[in-house]
């Protein structure tokens, strides 16, 4: 009956979509000193977030990232 009640359970688990969580290796230490222009050349993080540019993102600590805006 106990193996009834967990697959029954664990048969209607919701899917849901969810952003990705970042692993260890995309963020990096805080930058304290960072200073970027305000060109917009976005790029999208491996925390599934665009930013302005490049060193923004640096700036955020993430440390992977793709150009273009994140999908």
């Amino acid at each position: 009956m106990l193996f009834g009640f967990l697959l029954a359970f664990t048969s209607c688990h919701k899917n849901e979509a969810s952003t990705p969580t970042p692993t260890p290796v995309c963020i990096a230490k805080q930058i304290d000193d960072c200073i970027c222009t305000y060109e917009y050349d976005p790029v999208c993080g491996c925390d599934n977030k665009t930013y302005g540019n490049a060193c923004a993102a640096e700036c955020n600590s993430i440390r992977e990232f793709t150009k273009g805006e994140c999908k």
